[in-house]
């Protein structure tokens, strides 16, 4: 469980919001994911090892270290003796992606309102306390960081291993999407009061209703969805 804790912070850059200061890496990975979502880098764009390293004043280590994890996710591909790029969207598989990350986490959820432990119950309790506060001044970038790790918090306390690595796994690649989803109006709000609810449900132990309302919850909002397409698609034309 610690090996799959560890691929989680790593891939979801989660260490802004359990004290610690995020890495050079986490800062440049971040960054790059949030400008491929937003169409700042469209699909096909080359990605400057040495404009970024110049833009957040690293060395190219860094810069490195976060282009292998967004070629892990698939946001970056590169092929050798070529520079790296980011890849094309892949609106199919990307609607299909969120289809099975809704019905793994509606499992994590059943299974975690069954399993949770005392502790785990305290530190999922705490985590939706930050998440209240930071929404109330508006931290829409933390809401979003301690969300994830309220997912996170809500595989881990399913007490199996194989389904926590798999749904670490497959979290990589979607989760800049899922924090897209925050940047639209109202989201923020929706998205925690999701979570108040989820929270309430599993420790209170009433695992088909955590299932329901977690599979509705992933599940990628049509509307929001094609925002993000019709943008992506609208640079490409261009």
């Amino acid at each position: 469980m610690d090996r799959s804790t560890s691929s989680i912070d790593s891939a979801g850059g989660s260490s802004a919001s359990s004290g610690k200061r995020p890495t050079q890496c986490a800062i440049v990975r971040r960054a790059i994911e949030n400008d491929i979502v937003t169409g700042v880098l469209p699909p096909g764009a080359q990605v400057d090892e040495d404009a970024i390293a110049q833009r957040f004043s690293v060395s190219r280590t860094p810069v490195r270290e976060a282009l292998l994890q967004l070629i892990e996710s698939g946001l970056v591909k590169k092929s050798p003796r070529h520079p790296a790029v980011v890849a094309p969207l892949d609106v199919r598989r990307l609607i299909q992606s969120f289809e099975v990350m809704s019905e793994l986490e509606s499992l994590c959820a059943r299974l975690a309102a069954r399993r949770i432990s005392a502790q785990e119950r305290k530190e999922l309790s705490a985590l939706q306390q930050e998440a209240d506060t930071a929404l109330a001044r508006a931290d829409h970038d933390a809401v979003g960081r301690l969300g994830s790790r309220f997912h996170q918090k809500i595989w881990q306390a399913t007490h199996n291993e194989v389904l926590i690595e798999t749904v670490t796994r497959f979290a990589v690649g979607l989760t800049p999407f899922r924090l897209f989803q925050l940047k639209s109006e109202g989201r923020p709000g929706a998205n925690n009061e999701d979570h108040q609810a989820l929270l309430a449900l599993i420790l209170g132990g009433q695992s088909d209703e955590a299932a329901t309302l977690m599979k509705r919850h992933v599940s990628v909002q049509g509307d929001v969805l094609a925002d993000y397409i019709s943008m992506a698609q609208s640079y490409k034309a261009g």
